[in-house]
């Protein structure tokens, strides 16, 4: 033992555990005080000390870090009228919310697949016609009038009748003639399955076309701006006057048109009118069309003197399902004189077609 240890604690300091306590003698330094003999702790019971913890945690010194929750107390079970226990019921969920999900994520989906199906439909029309044009016109002259070459189209598709040109549109396309008003609603030019369809003549018109009195042509209205989807913005008059001029070409003449008339009807309007059995029938079906224009024309010649009229029709694409119809006038063409058939022999007061079916997208 240390020096400074026997200092503090002598030997005869330490109290013998085999002695009792009051022959023990009394530590010195602490006389005024004498020792006495300590109760022995009593032990509690475990019992009561789980009793003490369950004790209020308000009256608890360690409160605020040994307070328990409340337990959640189990209803009874009840009993129906036999005595059998019945368990008590779960709450159901209604499923009306995750059915309206479902429905909203088809929805989605469905959309999503027609938009990206109309996407693909767009780009291979687009790519189709692109290339056509790449192979087979040209602009020779410069002067921005395409030149067809119509022997190579015809290698492609035997039913090629000419091409229709507007300036600053994006209509540019060839144009085909079948003996029926529905092979070419889906039908690119190049045979290739496809909602735009090709611009195509009346199949009631003379092949290979552009020499009845009367000529239409039909084209979709698409959503992408193709085919005959500008003619549907004509209805603006600044619009319709500041494309005044259509071209047409065919394989033996060349014509330039002039506008005069943009009519919005229904599908089944008789527009499509390729012969007419007097001069003055027709010369009234063409002054109709002037009347029923949505825009008003000014300085043009007079029914009598628009001896050549072509009609160009397209959707609206509105709930009524109507009709967007131009109205031309040969106003110059490289053809002679005596081409535009007139004669009474090839009339028949009951060929008049309707604008409708045929120009459905």
């Amino acid at each position: 033992m240390s020096d400074y240890q026997g200092k503090r604690f002598r030997s005869s300091q330490i109290p013998d555990p085999s002695k009792p306590a009051d022959s023990r003698a009394p530590q010195q330094g602490r006389a005024s005080s004498p020792q006495h003999a300590r109760a022995p702790r009593p032990v509690v019971p475990t019992g009561q000390r789980r009793q003490r913890q369950n004790t209020p945690a308000a009256y608890r010194p360690s409160a605020y870090s040994t307070a328990k929750s409340p337990q959640r107390t189990t209803p009874p079970a009840r009993k129906d009228s036999a005595g059998h226990v019945q368990q008590p019921r779960k709450k159901r969920r209604s499923i009306f919310p995750i059915l309206l999900i479902i429905v909203g994520i088809g929805l989605i989906v469905a959309a999503a697949a027609i938009y990206i199906n109309a996407q693909i439909g767009y780009k291979q029309a687009s790519d189709s016609y692109a290339k056509i044009e790449k192979q087979y016109v040209s602009d020779k002259d410069g002067s921005g009038i395409p030149v067809v070459d119509f022997d190579a189209l015809a290698q492609t598709n035997p039913e090629i009748v000419g091409w229709i040109y507007v300036p600053d549109t994006t209509i540019n396309y060839p144009v085909v003639q079948a003996n029926n008003n529905s092979k070419y609603l889906n039908t690119l030019f190049d045979g290739t399955s496809n909602a735009s369809g090709a611009i195509f003549l009346d199949c009631d018109d003379t092949a290979p076309g552009m020499v009845d009195q009367q000529t239409t042509i039909y084209g979709h209205h698409m959503n992408d701006g193709s085919m005959f989807s500008p003619f549907a913005d004509f209805g603006d008059a600044d619009t319709f006057n500041g494309h005044r001029i259509v071209y047409v070409f065919t394989p033996t003449a060349n014509y330039q048109l002039t506008t005069f008339s943009i009519v919005h009807c229904a599908a089944d309007d008789p527009l499509a009118q390729t012969a007419f059995a007097s001069e003055q029938e027709r010369q009234a079906y063409v002054q109709d069309k002037v009347d029923r224009s949505v825009v008003t024309v000014a300085g043009l010649p007079s029914a009598a003197d628009m001896k050549h009229t072509f009609a160009f029709s397209t959707c609206d694409n509105l709930a009524s399902n109507g009709r967007w119809v131009l109205f031309a006038y040969e106003s110059g063409s490289t053809a002679a004189a005596s081409s535009v058939v007139a004669d009474d022999s090839n009339i028949n007061p009951e060929d008049v077609a309707t604008v409708s079916e045929a120009a459905k997208e």
